[in-house]
């Protein structure tokens, strides 16, 4: 029987992690020298193991600012400090940051740091006890740690191993130059495999961005349509074509030629964003098979998912994989407490299942057409399998390597593109259950993307300004997937309050670089939001038409209260309302300076100046019970006043809003 094509793809990513001139977090380097060479170095043992590594630029440029720029993380400089000289901070910052790894196989099999880390729970015994040999031990193995397993018989390394404690202040910083050295190494390894045909290459946007909700994040009402949207929308196409177009020209600069596929991040797909990559040149993406589900509904057999598809966009077609959710979670979720060699045969009597299935419905000469796409991520699972997983990807790889499977990359993978008929439109979803809901829905995720909005507004009025260029750099590095992973109730991490400091501070630092003063609310945690408290009304003026004048009365079945403020370059609104307009009856603000009026009725909301141009509203979001709207203004001084009509009568409210910037 033809062998059966797999075609494993392991995404490697990070977020952008400086701030100033600090990394924040360590999370380049020691999954560097952990993970991001060991993965690729291992297929020399393995010729007939083909793969595709799809690398973040996010990921490349902070390996080369370690290698060849210098930039350090906390966790290094704290590292460099020599122990007889730590201050208490610098003690409390040890014990919090120098055990995060996964206890069970990077602590606890080495009994110095094992002691260390059980007396280290108690702060304030191991700021009273611990001696300076106690803590150059903690900065030294916590380092140490993390070298992958292809570095572990450098007779350096298996020294420090051996040695297991009393460290000096020199063989502590020779662990940072051997992970330097390591970081050094993989883009290089990674050029060697993919001119030798073993690997191929791919990439993701610049940033790591949703697509789909940077050209427009009310594209996640596709598969939830029920939820609820920032106050202000995001909509910047060009936002997402620039990730894409700069993702694309680091990969030239790295690698001397334009990439063939892209993952998009976290397989996030659209129509709009498909035929983004199509204008760009980019031939293959791929998502979760849950997206083709979606998009295909009932038309379709569970076999479908291992079929390459045409996708047409309205630039043009592009090919698609769609990943085996459960095999690809197998590897990333499961089989990290299996023996590696059970794992591994289970893994491939699976395989061996799906060929006969694929045979079974459509013959075996399907199987030149068939793959089977395992995508994870391809550094998060390792620390949690047995020598990083060297034993379990040893075991699958024997196994792969023979004559019932074959081994493909992606490229070679979508060839057969049109066994089974071309798919007319993609139901936006990411590879996490078909949807956005990680990013985008929860309060706080609502919340970012209204500071992110704000902030993208403000600066791209700037255009002009000589420092635009740095400033526009910090709202793509804040449209990053990352900051919104942790945000919400999905997700808890040790450093969800980093990730919020970043979020925070590049949305500052973009107002700043075109001397904007950052609003109050990017200096507040977003991660301190409640539903019930959200900090974005707080700061507002409330009118209750109720406390005025009697001649307000007769309009207050209508409107419960007004919220108003002033954010930045616009003027935002909060009605809350009693009931729907009827028909005759409209809703106006009218602001003074300059003029222009705001009109409410039952089907339309729209602004219009003196001249009676029609300007956009920045934003409208509606509900039973409220109507929030952005009103873009420029003028230093604003006056307004909201009048209701009807046929019967009109009434004024005064004005109740008068505001100096």
């Amino acid at each position: 029987m033809l062998p059966l094509r797999i075609a494993i793809l392991w995404h490697q990513h990070q977020p952008f992690y400086k701030k100033e001139e600090t990394f924040i977090l360590p999370w380049v380097r020691v999954h560097g020298a952990k993970d991001y060479y060991d993965l690729p170095a291992l297929l020399r043992e393995f010729p007939l193991i083909k793969q595709t590594f799809n690398l973040a630029p996010s990921l490349m440029m902070q390996i080369d600012e370690y290698c060849t720029k210098g930039t350090r993380d906390r966790i290094q400089i704290l590292t460099e400090i020599n122990a007889d000289t730590l201050s208490e901070t610098d003690k409390k910052d040890i014990l919090k940051l120098f055990f995060l790894c996964n206890h069970e196989l990077m602590v606890l099999p080495y009994e110095r740091y094992r002691i260390l880390f059980e007396e280290g729970r108690n702060e304030d015994f191991a700021l009273e006890r611990f001696t300076s040999q106690d803590w150059r031990d903690i900065q030294t193995w916590y380092n140490l740690t993390w070298i992958g397993q292809s570095f572990r018989n450098d007779k350096r390394v298996k020294s420090l191993f051996d040695k297991g404690k009393n460290f000096t202040e020199e063989e502590k910083l020779q662990v940072l130059a051997i992970h330097n050295e390591i970081l050094g190494k993989i883009l290089p390894e990674m050029k060697d495999l993919q001119q030798s045909g073993q690997i191929e290459i791919s990439v993701t946007p610049l940033y790591h961005p949703i697509l789909p909700l940077i050209i427009d994040n009310h594209s996640a009402l596709e598969a939830m349509p029920e939820a609820s949207m920032p106050f202000t929308p995001f909509a910047h196409p060009e936002d997402a074509n620039t990730h894409i177009q700069r993702a694309i020209e680091y990969y030239k600069s790295e690698f001397g030629e334009k990439p063939n596929g892209m993952w998009p991040s976290e397989g996030s797909i659209s129509n709009e964003a498909l035929g983004l990559m199509v204008e760009n040149g980019i031939q293959w993406a791929a998502s979760d098979e849950e997206v083709l589900w979606a998009s295909t509904k009932s038309s379709h057999d569970w076999t479908d998912k291992y079929f390459p598809r045409t996708v047409k966009t309205e630039q043009g077609d592009i090919a698609l994989l769609f990943r085996d959710h459960s095999l690809s979670d197998a590897v990333g979720f499961v089989y990290s407490r299996w023996n590696a060699d059970h794992a591994a045969e289970d893994f491939c009597r699976r395989l061996l299942d799906i060929r006969s299935a694929i045979v079974k419905k459509h013959g075996e000469e399907a199987l030149l057409s068939a793959v089977v796409p395992i995508i994870l991520d391809g550094e998060n699972c390792w620390e949690y399998y047995y020598q990083n997983g060297t034993y379990f990807l040893r075991a699958l790889y024997e196994r792969l390597s023979s004559k019932e499977f074959t081994t493909v990359t992606c490229s070679e993978a979508i060839q057969s593109a049109n066994f089974l008929p071309t798919i007319e439109s993609i139901r936006a979803g990411s590879w996490i259950n078909a949807n956005f809901k990680i990013w985008i829905g929860h309060h706080q995720d609502n919340a970012a993307w209204t500071m992110l909005s704000k902030a993208r507004f403000a600066v791209g009025e700037c255009t002009s300004h000589p420092h635009f260029e740095s400033a526009f750099e910090h709202i793509l590095i804040a449209e990053g997937s990352d900051w919104c992973w942790w945000y919400g109730d999905d997700h808890v991490s040790a450093n969800q309050h980093e990730f919020d400091e970043l979020f925070r501070w590049n949305i500052a630092e973009a107002y700043r670089k075109v001397d904007l003063v950052p609003p109050d609310e990017v200096f507040q945690s977003i991660l301190g939001i409640t539903e019930t408290s959200l900090s974005h009304w707080q700061n507002a003026t409330v009118f209750q038409p109720e406390r005025a004048e009697s001649a307000m009365h007769s309009v207050t079945d209508i409107i419960r209260k007004i919220y108003y403020r002033r954010a930045d370059c616009t003027l935002e609104l909060r009605l809350e309302i009693e009931r729907t307009l009827r028909p005759d009856e409209q809703i106006s603000i009218i602001l003074s300076e300059p003029e222009s009026k705001l009109t409410i009725t039952e089907t339309n909301i729209s602004f219009l100046t003196a001249t009676t141009a029609i300007l956009p509203l920045l934003s409208v979001k509606t509900s039973e019970e409220t109507l929030e709207i952005v009103i873009p203004i420029t003028m230093k001084h604003c006056e307004f006043t909201v009048k209701f009509s009807s046929k019967t009568m009109i009434a004024t409210y005064p004005q109740i809003g008068g505001f100096m910037v």
